[in-house]
């Protein structure tokens, strides 16, 4: 009997001493955060690779910032960036903690995601495998769902339509990067914000309509979209980044709507098919090489403000008609 009581004894120790050597207790132990992420400060250096902390498992990469929203050898790492038990159902596995859905696992071509997975609302999705979308042709969000997350489709190669709920009001950075074979889609107007290169590469992408709901558009959103070939920027945008039609080789027609205050830098670079550009008195701003390489189009203003504007970015004075 005391034999047993010491082999549980010794096993006890051997556990927590295990568990001391991923996770060393030290009154300097603690969270840190910069610009690039969190990392785990341990004394004088930081933690890599698994550790457990406060009962909960992380992963640190070798410069010791802190993985999340992904796998790591198999295991998913939430948005807080602890380790996550995923329950599967049918063909998703969905992490009730944050109404994530991670992967969809099935081969299906078109998939309807659910508004509710065990009873869970679904409010995010977040595919963390290239592999769950490599079938997908096209793909209906849920009602729940209120914004399109970074890279959820990048890179679904297939993917030609896909259905965005009223719900959403941001589709976030990369969102649909890569996808290739999207040929329309529909930006509802509950849409407010559109994140930097979040369709860029979309070659397949005929037509476009961005709705007056739309206050911000990042950098590189539509570059390379190489089949767009009109486009209409409503007056509802107060800030859009640079490069944002970059290399859209097709774009003919760019109509700039009354309120939008500034052209930024390179934001229509290497539309060298484009004809035809009206831009409003309400312009005050045009970046440098804002149009670089559309030697063929035709800027229509209204003032002679306008037209230094575009003459002092670049543009020849040749291409600039001003009427009233």
């Amino acid at each position: 009997m005391k034999s047993l009581r010491l082999i549980k004894v010794i096993a006890s120790s051997l556990i927590v001493a295990s568990i001391l050597a991923l996770n060393p207790i030290g009154a300097s132990a603690e969270w840190k955060q910069d610009f690039t992420g969190w990392w785990y400060k341990e004394g004088s250096s930081w933690a890599t690779g698994w550790k457990l902390i406060n009962s909960k498992w992380y992963y640190f990469d070798s410069k010791g910032y802190m993985a999340k929203d992904t796998t790591i050898d198999g295991y998913y790492l939430n948005d807080s960036g602890a380790w996550t038990e995923l329950t599967t159902s049918g063909n998703f596995k969905f992490d009730k903690s944050t109404g994530t859905i991670v992967e969809y696992t099935g081969s299906d071509s078109s998939v309807v995601i659910p508004d509710k997975i065990d009873g869970t609302e679904v409010k995010r999705i977040r595919f963390t495998s290239s592999s769950s979308c490599k079938n997908l042709t096209s793909i209906t969000i849920p009602d729940s769902t209120t914004s399109i997350e970074s890279i959820v489709f990048m890179n679904c190669s297939n993917l030609t339509s896909i259905v965005i709920p009223n719900s959403v009001t941001n589709i976030q950075a990369d969102a649909f990067s890569g996808c290739s074979s999207l040929k329309s889609i529909i930006i509802p107007s509950s849409v407010k914000t559109i994140e930097s290169r979040a369709f860029v590469g979309c070659s397949g992408l005929t037509s476009l309509d961005i709705p007056n709901s739309v206050t911000s558009i990042g950098n590189e959103v539509f570059q390379q979209c190489s089949n767009l070939t009109s486009i209409t920027i409503p007056g509802s945008v107060k800030s859009m980044g640079c490069d944002v039609f970059g290399d859209c080789v097709n774009l003919k027609s760019v109509t700039i709507s009354d309120g939008i205050t500034s052209i930024n830098q390179s934001q229509f670079q290497g539309c060298y098919n484009l004809t035809s550009v009206k831009i409003p008195n309400s312009v005050t701003s045009i970046g440098r090489d804002a149009f670089r390489f559309c030697n063929e189009a035709k800027f229509y203003v209204s003032s002679e403000t306008t037209k230094q504007l575009l003459v002092n970015s670049g543009v020849s004075e040749s291409q600039v008609i001003v009427s009233a």
